[in-house]
């Protein structure tokens, strides 16, 4: 029979097993590979665990980014509807009117624009 490392010997007619029929120094080459290889392996094994340490790192400092971005909106958020609240109890109580107020920022708008071109 054969294999990849070549034929098998015969010892009185039996085959004898693959590592017996290889030498001695085939034999120390193949295992030198091996640990070669194992080494490697091991190599790369870390730098995946490290990887995958720092994707974990990084989600939960995206997590805790995330959660007080949510809360920074949240809070903006009732800010602005207390703020529109108060802007639509002036424009109905009198005073200066929405589109007052508008018509002037729009005024103040052109002027900038023209004063840089």
């Amino acid at each position: 029979m054969g294999s990849r490392f070549g034929r098998r010997k015969e010892r009185n007619g039996d085959m004898l097993p693959l590592y017996e029929s290889q030498s001695p120094q085939h034999l120390d080459s193949l295992e030198n590979e091996n640990d070669e290889r194992i080494s490697k392996l091991t190599g790369k094994v870390k730098s995946l665990k490290e990887l995958t340490m720092n994707i974990g790192t990084e989600i939960t400092s995206s997590t805790k980014l995330m959660e007080s971005m949510n809360d920074s909106f949240d809070s903006t958020k009732s800010l602005l509807s207390g703020t529109m609240t108060r802007l639509k109890n002036v424009s109905k109580n009198g005073g200066i009117s929405i589109w007052m107020w508008l018509a002037f920022f729009c005024l103040v708008a052109l002027i900038l624009v023209l004063v840089r071109f």
